[in-house]
């Protein structure tokens, strides 16, 4: 692990945090300029979308291409880390509350920890059938 602690490493995971945090804003942007804002689909599909590939990249990068860890560090914790976010989730599902939207609250809160399981383990499941 000594060699993740070189400043290569530390500059790699500071800039694909920085396109992950680029990449989870503008996705955002764009599905609140398309859907609008009743409903956070946004930060919804981001977070389906990261889960999938956090279980999908986790299980290729290490089990099928073997990357090294540093490498495998800065693509699952600086891009899909800055990527996906719960905190939004968490501001998002509040709102929903605060505002009695019980329906809308409940379908967010419970579908995105359900579709974010359920796309982690199918990201998985797609890794290991590959390569």
């Amino acid at each position: 692990m000594m060699a993740s602690m070189s400043p290569v490493f530390w500059l790699a995971l500071g800039l694909a945090g920085a396109v992950g945090a680029t990449a989870r804003f503008s996705l955002n942007y764009w599905m609140m300029q398309w859907f609008g804002r009743d409903f956070p689909w946004g930060i919804f599909s981001i977070n389906i979308l990261g889960s999938f590939l956090m279980g999908f990249l986790g299980i290729l990068l290490m089990s099928k291409l073997h990357w090294p860890e540093p490498w495998r560090i800065v693509v699952l914790t600086g891009f899909l880390g800055a990527f996906t976010t719960f905190s939004a989730f968490s501001i998002d599902a509040l709102t929903l509350i605060e505002r009695a939207d019980w329906l809308r609250a409940f379908f967010y809160i419970v579908g995105s920890v359900a579709f974010a399981l359920l796309a982690a383990r199918g990201g998985m499941l797609l890794a290991e059938r590959m390569i």
